[in-house]
């Protein structure tokens, strides 16, 4: 008998709904005519399930097994078929082509040092095409947790988070405006702003 994939009722709301700045640059990849679309660190699938239901053809990536199972249930309980998903890490991307229009990236990034994040954006701006687009958001240093837990680096803190019945330490980077910029220089376009519904995260919008 073969294993049991998850139950994809046990996902919690708060997981199933997508990212409002995800959902406000729609009109932006429909106008730009964007099909195919990586979701990088796409834990559960909220955002490749709400994508490909919107049309979009879908790559999720995540360093979690058991998150891609999660995923692969969802996206077959909602017949989509446009989602592919692949375990990777963010740092080394499985991908030599320059032919993603558009690569997502919701509360990811910054579970890391600074090195590897810069190593991440210079891996998303390689496989995006000439036009493609990169959304993200990062965590601003007048973020609450900035400051407590553990300090690895500058701007850097391992901190204890609770998710569902678990305990664990996540390594957390923060970044002033300035910094933000400097990782997206080599973007041609770049929009840095403060998310309206979340005030403490950067919301970024770069294209090559």
């Amino acid at each position: 008998m073969g294993k049991l994939l998850p139950n994809t009722e046990k996902i919690a709301q708060r997981l199933k709904k997508p990212a409002q700045f995800v959902v406000d640059a729609i009109p932006i990849f429909e106008q730009c005519d964007f099909k195919r679309i990586i979701d990088l660190g796409c834990g559960v699938g909220r955002h490749c399930v709400y994508l490909a239901d919107k049309g979009f053809n879908v790559v999720g990536i995540d360093i979690s097994r058991s998150a891609l199972m999660m995923a692969g249930k969802w996206g077959q309980k909602e017949g989509l078929a446009s989602v592919a998903l692949i375990q990777a890490a963010m740092t080394s991307l499985p991908f030599r082509d320059r032919s993603f229009d558009a690569i997502i990236s919701v509360s990811v990034i910054h579970h890391a040092v600074i090195g590897d994040i810069k190593t991440t954006i210079d891996e998303i701006y390689w496989i995006l095409n000439k036009n493609g687009l990169f959304l993200a958001n990062l965590a601003s240093v007048d973020d609450p947790r900035y400051g407590t837990g553990e300090s690895v680096e500058e701007n850097t803190f391992r901190i204890p988070e609770a998710f569902e019945e678990k305990r664990f330490e996540e390594l957390h980077h923060f970044s002033t405006e300035g910094e933000v910029i400097r990782l997206l220089a080599s973007f041609g376009s770049i929009n840095v702003e403060l998310l309206k519904d979340k005030p403490h995260y950067w919301r970024i919008m770069a294209s090559k």
